[in-house]
């Protein structure tokens, strides 16, 4: 059995070694690099996480100072002060409200920040502010170290306390206290912020690196005061479990940054540290070795899944692009073997906008030319035997017509007193000359004559056309509407023949509307619909409202002796679309039962004056 070596297959073995061969290069190399870089990513990690931590807690503290500086240099506590002191009780009360809203502003500003507090000279609480609004129960605290520090460090001075309990909620705070002096330059208190240090301690806590890394928090003395096991002040320099944690301790106190390995609780450990210099404290985050050599061993593998992943989208998106390139091509040999055994079928759907959407496009034009070719040369072969047989059956049956016409008119001659004579010979008469128009027009449509074309102004031949009937239009209440263009070029056509396409239409639009309607007339310039013809042509469009024609009968319109009228021939729609196409032009029927119908006929200029006609478009819109 001989193989068959497909385009798909052919595809694959060029594209696949193309795609696949430098992710394959790429991945090994990916794969060599992780190891070495492993310890870089890893360092780099745990110092951008320690320096960011340590940089935004350096910046609440700093947060702090500002903000004591901002409220110290207030006047409103000064006017508090100096209320109080000329026993001014409204005015004090006035100043108290200011300095609680004031308070109030920074505690809602900072979310670090447990209470506000103002302390009169003597120590004694004036104003205390928290998260809950302003507090009733004041304490005076002249008596604590803190007040009688920052008593004594001036007016440009800071004070800070160590981290102490708060009774209430039983929690960590740290005061910030500020002294506060008068334009006299006399001590009239303090300014404290208790920071919340436990919202410090749940910072520290969330870092975290890889699946056990953390980090902790040492002071200026070197004890741990955030850690995520042990409590502040629980590991200091004096019980540390080793000489390896206190040497990095110590290291840490120096003010640098750094990235250190050290041993704790039997674990191997490398820390990144980074100070926090407004407080002398350092920070620290830590991971085992095991666990970041694990993540150099995870790179390694997820270097490896991902080359072998990359192969396999490679391997599918290879084939899934062969398999929708060729799918076009696959549909044109299916439609040309449908249409080689004899059935046109339905067209192929365009599906993309590149060359083979242009190709199936091409692809369905011909097939729908052949089809229009096809179904032209059997009409012209039924219309050409046709007209053979309608010539000599027209012959053979005018001469008796002639013969019985005359006939009839002896006898009425003869017999004119006879009412019973008269009134038989008179049908028979009516007869006789019915039998001569379908004969007339049988030979018209055998003989089809070629055009004889003259410069002729369309829009004013379909407007001579509706005077013919202006006044059968009146009796019938049928309107007559034009909107015809003005720059219609005069055509070279036959006027007759296009003339008895008008009528013919216009026949049927008005036994269409037995009880009165409208009909427009509409003329236009387009261009040539099919892209390669750069032509123009003129479309006119004859449009009732009538009473439409079924869809299973608009098929049938074009059919010789095909009618729908009891009175009709049948001839006078084929009879139209033999002169249209000797025209070289095409004429169509759009019609929907009960919703009118439009007749589109288009002609090419070829051979057109290049001066407009005249505006005639309300030339001949009658109200008949």
């Amino acid at each position: 059995m001989k193989f068959r070596f497909s385009i798909s297959l052919k595809l694959l073995v060029l594209i696949l070694p193309l795609v696949c061969l430098p992710i394959a290069v790429v991945g090994y190399f990916s794969f060599k690099a992780s190891v070495d870089r492993v310890d870089r990513l890893v360092r780099h990690e745990q110092m951008v996480q320690v320096r960011a931590t340590a940089g935004e807690i350096n910046d609440i503290f700093n947060d702090i100072r500002q903000d004591l500086a901002t409220i110290v240099s207030l006047p409103v506590l000064e006017d508090y002060h100096n209320a109080r002191a000329f026993r001014l009780d409204a005015e004090a009360e006035f100043n108290r409200e200011n300095t609680v809203r004031l308070f109030s502003d920074f505690i809602a500003r900072t979310p670090y920040y447990y209470q506000i507090r103002y302390l009169d000279p003597t120590g004694r609480e004036l104003v205390k502010v928290n998260r809950k609004g302003s507090v009733k129960t004041l304490s005076k605290l002249g008596d604590t170290d803190l007040f009688q520090k920052v008593r004594q460090t001036g007016e440009s001075g800071t004070s800070v306390s160590v981290i102490r309990r708060s009774p209430p909620e039983n929690g960590r705070v740290i005061h910030w206290a500020r002294s506060i002096f008068s334009g006299l330059k006399e001590f009239s208190g303090v300014v404290i912020i208790d920071l919340d240090y436990e919202k410090i301690i749940r910072m520290v806590k969330k870092i975290q690196v890889g699946e056990r890394g953390y980090a902790f928090l040492v002071d200026e003395k070197g004890s741990v005061i955030a850690h995520p096991r042990f409590a502040p002040f629980a590991l200091h320099l004096n019980n540390y479990p080793n000489s390896s944690v206190r040497e990095l301790v110590l290291e840490m106190m120096t003010g640098a940054s750094g990235w250190k390995p050290y041993l704790f609780e039997g674990q191997d450990k490398v820390a990144a540290f980074a100070p926090i210099p407004v407080m002398k404290w350092s920070l620290a985050v830590t991971i085992t070795t095991d666990e970041y050599r694990k993540e150099a061993l995870a790179i390694r593998s997820r270097v490896i899944k991902t080359v072998a992943v990359t192969l396999i989208f490679a391997i599918a998106g290879v084939t899934l692009l062969t398999y929708f390139l060729l799918r076009p091509v696959r549909n044109l040999v299916r439609a040309t073997d449908r249409i080689a055994g004899g059935d046109p079928g339905n067209e192929i759907p365009i599906q993309s906008k590149d060359e083979l959407g242009d190709l199936t496009r091409s692809f369905n034009r011909m097939v729908k030319n052949l089809t229009h070719v096809q179904n032209e040369l059997v009409r012209s072969e039924k219309l050409i035997s046709l007209g053979r047989l309608s010539a000599g059956v027209a012959h053979e049956i005018r001469n008796p017509l002639n013969a019985m016409k005359g006939a009839i008119v002896h006898l009425q001659r003869r017999r004119s007193d006879d009412r019973l004579v008269e009134e038989y010979t008179r049908l028979v008469s009516e007869e006789i000359d019915r039998l001569n128009q379908f004969v007339s027009e049988f030979l018209l449509f055998a003989r089809q004559s070629k055009p004889k074309p003259v410069p002729t102004d369309i829009n004013r031949l379909m407007v001579a056309t509706q005077h013919l009937f202006e006044e059968r239009a009146k009796e019938r209440l049928i309107r007559f509407h034009n909107q015809l263009r003005p720059d219609i070029p005069l055509m070279h056509v036959d006027p007759h023949q296009i003339e008895q396409v008008v009528v013919n239409v216009l026949i049927n639009a008005m036994d269409a509307m037995p009880d009165g309607g409208d009909v427009t007339f509409s003329s236009k310039v387009l261009n040539s619909v099919a892209e390669e013809d750069k032509i123009r042509i003129i479309r006119l469009t004859i449009e009732d409202n009538g009473s439409g024609i079924p869809v299973q009968q608009l098929k049938n319109i074009f059919d010789p002796f095909y009618s729908t009228k009891d009175t009709g021939t049948g001839l006078g729609l084929p009879l139209s679309l033999g002169i249209v196409e000797n025209h070289e032009g095409q004429i169509r029927i759009t019609s929907q039962e009960g919703g009118g119908t439009s007749v589109i006929i288009e002609l090419p200029i070829t051979n057109s004056y290049s001066q407009p006609n005249g505006d005639i478009t309300n030339e001949n819109d009658s109200g008949s």
